[in-house]
C-alpha cells in the first residue's frame, strides 16, 4: 500500500465511494493510485499542464498492481477531461485563486461533477467565498498539520448555500468544523494575523486607508477570539 503524507491521506479520507475520478495537477499519481489500492475509486484520470509530473506519474505507475487504472493526461485545468466522464474531482496543492479560475474557466463541466474535493495552499477564504455564491455547496471541511502548517480541505458538491463574507469563509462554513480539534489553533492563527496589521498601523494614523484597515482588523479580532 502505498504511503501518504497527513495532508494527503486528509484529501483521500475526505473523497466518497465512487466509479471514476480525476486527480488535476497530479504529482506522481500517489493519491489516485492510493484511492484505487483501497478499493474506494475503480478507475482515474491523473492529469497536469506539465509533462513533468505526467512522466513522474508514468515511472511510479511502472509495476504497480493497479497503474493500468489511471489514464494520464496532458493539459491545464478540466479540460483534458469530458462532461460526464468521471463522478468527481480532487485540486490539491494548488492556490485558491487558481482553482476558482479552473472552475469559473469550465463552469458547466464543474457543475456537472457529483463532488470535487478542494486542498487549497492558499487564499482558502477567497476560494470558499467564490464557492458559495456560484452555487456549490460546501458539505465537510478538514484540517491537518504537517510540518507546522495547518492545511485546509473541503468537499463540495453542486447546490446552493447562502453567500459568506471573507471572514466567514477563514472561520470555517459547517458546524462540525467548529468541534475540530485544530479548530482553536486555526482560530490563534487568524488572530496572529490581525495583531500582525494591528502592530504595524499606528492608533493615531492619519493614513484614512490604513486606519479602516486597523478598525477592521480589531473588529475581526474580537469576532475571532468570541469563539475561543
Amino acid at each position: 500500500m502505498i504511503h501518504l503524507t497527513a495532508r494527503l491521506r486528509h484529501v483521500a479520507d475526505l473523497i466518497p465511494s465512487c466509479q471514476s475520478m480525476a486527480d488535476i495537477g497530479t504529482d506522481h499519481a500517489y493519491l489516485p493510485l492510493f484511492l484505487l489500492e483501497k478499493g474506494k475509486v475503480q478507475w482515474a484520470i491523473a492529469s497536469d499542464i506539465h509533462k513533468g509530473p505526467l512522466e513522474r506519474a508514468r515511472a511510479h505507475l511502472k509495476g504497480q498492481e493497479k497503474g493500468g487504472n489511471i489514464e494520464l493526461r496532458l493539459g491545464g485545468g478540466l479540460s483534458p477531461l469530458e462532461v460526464g466522464e468521471v463522478d468527481g474531482i480532487v485540486m490539491a496543492g494548488m492556490g485558491g485563486l487558481m482553482m476558482r479560475d479552473i472552475l469559473e474557466a469550465d463552469f458547466p463541466k464543474a457543475q456537472s461533477l457529483s463532488w470535487l474535493v478542494l486542498q487549497p495552499q492558499n487564499h482558502v477564504a477567497e476560494l470558499k467565498q467564490y464557492l458559495a455564491g456560484h452555487h456549490f455547496m460546501i458539505m465537510q471541511e478538514d484540517m491537518v498539520m504537517e510540518d507546522r502548517r495547518l492545511y485546509e480541505m473541503m468537499l463540495v458538491k453542486p447546490g446552493a448555500m447562502k453567500e459568506i463574507s471573507l471572514l466567514e469563509g477563514e472561520i470555517g462554513v459547517t458546524e462540525n468544523y467548529r468541534q475540530h480539534p485544530l479548530f482553536h489553533e486555526h482560530l490563534r492563527r487568524l488572530i496572529r494575523k490581525r495583531d500582525f496589521l494591528i502592530q504595524g498601523v499606528a492608533e493615531d494614523t492619519d493614513n484614512e486607508r490604513n486606519r479602516r484597515r486597523r478598525e477592521k482588523a480589531l473588529e475581526e479580532k474580537k469576532r475571532l477570539e468570541a469563539f475561543l
